[in-house]
């Protein structure tokens, strides 16, 4: 894609001419003075993320999975008004372009927008590092902006999930039912019947019906974080709207959001792997 241009000195930087970027092909397009948008900038990194030259073991092709793209001043803080939209649309842009170059990441996406203090980067342009990363840190830094998704190889992302209305997130638990299902983690397991759901979370005093403390669960876990159903022969696992992140085999549950699953056992990791919860069928899998 024009525009984008590997270091020389550095094969893991790339310099980003806003510009060329945006008129392409079009040379009646490119002009000296672009407005840089969520679009431009999901658009550079997926152009940067088709020219990793690595592959996996068995020959598919490997992209890199952390994003570190440093804005001139200006167009930093006018992408910092449009923030929300970033993170409510990488995933989709992201997912739906790994599907195109048939690609696989080693581990969950990271891109990060960060302003130049040094002045280095001239107005119309950008930098973009890139790198693999199998660990993920919190931003902790006001002048960086993180969009932050999953975290496994080749994942599926937020929009292979369902989002449900709140009220419905409130557990139920039918005494007389069999035990379907088998929570555990380190520190605590805990069982689910038929046609039950209950709700987990980090342990706070008196609690209602058919919630289930996560014995252990440090302060990043959530009073409420997520529910589950004993739902036919699977399970129905969704994320409270205001919770941390779910992640449920692999796949990022959007706030709000529900997965159902038939495969067991499952994993789901908590909190960006703060806690991990095994999902188990009684009675075989």
């Amino acid at each position: 894609m024009p525009g984008i241009n590997r270091d020389e000195k550095d094969p893991e930087t790339f310099l980003i001419d806003w510009g060329a970027v945006h008129g392409g092909l079009n040379p009646w397009k490119r002009t000296e003075k672009v407005v840089v948008d969520p679009f431009l900038v999901a658009k550079a990194v997926k152009a940067v993320m088709g020219q990793c030259p690595h592959q996996t073991a068995n020959g598919k092709p490997l992209v890199w999975n952390e994003y570190k793209v440093f804005l001139d001043l200006g167009d930093w803080e006018r992408i910092k008004k449009l923030e929300s939209t970033l993170l409510r649309d990488m995933g989709e842009v992201v997912e739906k372009h790994l599907k195109k170059l048939k690609a696989e990441m080693v581990g969950g996406l990271t891109v990060r927008l960060l302003r130049d203090e040094g002045g280095t980067v001239r107005p119309g342009n950008a930098v973009i590092k890139v790198d693999f990363s199998e660990v993920e840190t919190a931003a902790t830094d006001p002048s960086e902006m993180t969009v932050r998704i999953g975290g496994s190889v080749a994942r599926s992302l937020t929009d292979l999930t369902t989002r449900v209305p709140e009220s419905f997130v409130g557990a139920y638990v039918n005494p007389a039912a069999e035990e379907k299902l088998k929570v555990l983690w380190t520190g605590g397991e805990a069982t689910i019947r038929a046609g039950s759901r209950v709700v987990l979370g980090r342990p706070h005093g008196a609690t209602a019906p058919g919630f289930v403390p996560l014995e252990g669960a440090n302060s990043k876990i959530n009073k409420r974080q997520l529910w589950i159903e004993a739902a036919n022969e699977g399970a129905l696992i969704g994320r409270i709207s205001d919770a941390n992140p779910v992640e449920v085999k692999g796949r990022l549950v959007q706030a709000g959001g529900q997965i159902s699953i038939d495969q067991f056992p499952a994993e789901i990791s908590l909190s960006n792997g703060e806690m991990k919860l095994t999902v188990e069928r009684l009675g075989g899998s």
